[in-house]
């Protein structure tokens, strides 16, 4: 009980210091589970976009490189990149954080505010579908538009 009143404590103290628009755009009781997050109207990302690591992608996001993506990487894991639309704030990605992080299969995994995708990092052997990603995405609230994997994910040429 204590940790849900220090959680929102925390959001409520958090929507003070976001600008108006962004107050009224996350005007819900729960945004860590976005039970409504739907019905708002989120811009679209962009067709061409730059990861952290300064790549570009024409075809959308690459997987973006963080020390625990890197790690997992490193460990033979299958990486991932979703394209989500709808993803705007860190309540978005603390909700896609919470759905997917609670998988087996997810070694790591990355929202990336600026490019608007899910980078995963499957753990060594495991699988998980690109239907299985998008019913995980609709359980935060969000879509998927495209998910890219292997080299596809990683930037390279196929």
């Amino acid at each position: 009980m204590n940790l849900l009143i220090k959680n929102i404590a925390m959001i409520t103290a958090l929507c003070f210091c976001l600008p108006a628009t962004a107050q009224e755009h996350h005007a819900h009781d729960d945004h860590a589970t976005h039970d409504m997050h739907d019905q708002h109207d989120h811009e679209e990302a962009n067709s061409s976009h730059t990861s952290h690591s300064g790549h570009t992608a024409s075809d959308g996001p690459i997987l973006t490189r963080t020390k625990d993506i890197e790690s997992a990487l490193a460990d033979g894991g299958e990486p991932i990149v979703a394209d989500v639309l709808g993803v705007v704030c860190d309540f978005c990605a603390l909700a896609m954080n919470k759905i997917f992080s609670k998988r087996e299969e997810v070694a790591a995994i990355y929202v990336d505010l600026d490019t608007k995708a899910l980078s995963l990092v499957l753990a060594p052997g495991a699988s998980m579908s690109d239907q299985t990603i998008a019913d995980l995405a609709v359980q935060a609230g969000y879509r998927i538009a495209e998910v890219r994997r292997g080299d596809a994910a990683l930037g390279s040429a196929s």
